[in-house]
């Protein structure tokens, strides 16, 4: 639960009351935020929502051990909290919801305005303005391609002459600056690559796929805590690879 929710990202919380809230699902679902939260006290949309195949939902919090339990037969799946909560991380163990503190996610808890839920439009624009802010795609360097280490190396020597990019040796390649990595031999791109980063590796792989982008899964890196660091696009654009990189 807790796994899918960080590849997920971000949480929308609703407030009491909507109405259509069901229509409002399908288009998280459809966007790839197959979560939700609700108050507690919205017994009406939660009865409803908790019937939608593919989607978790939850709380923002429960008052009460006995709530919880009420929250647990309604079929709520988690508790979204701002923070770290003992007492409601206790509850939640009792009855088999799972805590989520909003500092796990990297979109973390995204309370959505009542004005944007009135108009399709609006709310569709408002759930991919929060998927866009929380990946936070962002050029982080250009590859460039060389035949031979003699080559890579007078290449980045170029960059640091003309603009002042610091030349480092970082192995496999030269870097000039934190902007152009020259590499040392032929590497993916039929001109070189492009790195695109992002907040949540994880989570662009996840929306990427999601929006029908295949992955070079082979060339994907990961961190000391196995998370996703970086993995290419499996179509080149423009002549260059792509790929996306932890920030």
């Amino acid at each position: 639960m807790l796994t899918e929710l960080k590849k997920i990202g971000l949480i929308p919380v609703f407030d009491p009351g909507l109405n259509q809230i069901s229509k409002r699902m399908d288009i998280l679902i459809k966007a790839g935020v197959c979560c939700a939260a609700f108050k507690p006290e919205d017994v009406a949309n939660l009865q409803e929502v908790t019937k939608i195949p593919n989607l978790l939902v939850g709380v923002t919090a429960v008052s009460s051990l006995e709530q919880a339990k009420q929250m647990a037969a309604l079929g709520v799946k988690f508790i979204a909290l701002p923070g770290p909560s003992s007492g409601q991380a206790a509850w939640a163990q009792q009855v088999g919801l799972t805590c989520v503190p909003a500092s796990q996610l990297p979109g973390g808890l995204s309370p959505v305005p009542a004005e944007v839920t009135r108009e399709e439009k609006a709310f569709v624009d408002f759930v991919q303005q929060e998927i866009r802010s929380m990946l936070a795609f962002d050029l982080r360097h250009v590859g460039i391609n060389c035949p031979d280490e003699n080559v890579s190396s007078q290449t980045a020597h170029a960059f640091e002459r003309i603009f002042g990019f610091p030349k480092e040796d970082r192995g496999g390649a030269y870097f000039a600056g934190e902007i152009i990595e020259v590499m040392k031999k032929p590497f993916y791109g039929q001109h070189g690559h492009i790195a695109i980063s992002t907040r949540s590796a994880q989570s662009a792989a996840y929306y990427l796929e999601h929006n029908g982008v295949k992955l070079n899964w082979q060339s994907a890196g990961y961190m000391p805590d196995g998370r996703l660091r970086v993995v290419y696009l499996q179509e080149e654009i423009g002549g260059f690879a792509v790929h996306i990189l932890q920030k």
